[in-house]
């Protein structure tokens, strides 16, 4: 997990947010069944207009486990960090949204809690809560980190899988590759799991 800077709220969300939250939350609540579809926004849907800046600012990374390029090495896909259903008045809200790979996705589902790290947290450094082991892939909670940090991080590598579905070993091969060519001109943004390099 890398540190994001926001980019400033794209405009169709800045003009409609508080609208499109509610019309939401009024339209889930009266049908449990209702299934979620982005707005569109000057005959275009939501997703599709803001995802280019989402891609700016996470330079094409997934905002939790860091894999890139999404769209081929994982699935593109926007999270709700706080879910939607629990949160319907956030689903348009820029800060709560994220550029995440479908892995990710499909890990955190609809869970939340207040203690999950959020990439965007002017304070987040990812050395603050994590450590590299270079042996084995892994991320591990950093145990030099106060207990409150430490629960924080371990709540974070659970709920997005961030040592599962082979990653760890991914982060072994992406490091061995980046150690091959950035004698070659190559920069870290070129690679996956950029906090492993």
């Amino acid at each position: 997990m890398m540190k994001i800077e926001r980019t400033p709220v794209p405009e169709c969300l800045q003009e409609n947010y508080k609208q499109w939250g509610h019309e939401y939350a009024t339209k889930s609540r009266k049908n449990s069944t209702y299934r979620f579809q982005w707005k569109q926004w000057k005959g275009k849907a939501v997703d599709v207009l803001i995802k280019p800046d989402m891609v700016r600012m996470t330079k094409n990374h997934c905002s939790y486990c860091d894999s890139y390029p999404l769209g081929i090495a994982a699935q593109q896909t926007i999270d709700h960090f706080r879910p939607k259903k629990q949160f319907p008045f956030l689903t348009y809200v820029w800060h709560n949204l994220f550029l995440a790979c479908n892995v990710c996705q499909n890990s955190k589902q609809d869970r939340y809690d207040k203690k999950m790290l959020k990439p965007d947290t002017v304070s987040f450094k990812f050395e603050t809560y994590f450590v590299i082991n270079y042996k084995t892939g892994c991320i591990e909670v950093n145990p030099g980190s106060s207990s409150k940090n430490q629960e924080r991080a371990r709540l974070t590598i659970e709920t997005f899988g961030l040592n599962k579905f082979g990653r760890p070993h991914s982060r072994l091969r992406e490091y061995q590759k980046y150690q091959d060519l950035c004698q070659k001109g190559y920069c870290l943004d070129d690679f996956s799991y950029r906090f492993f390099m």
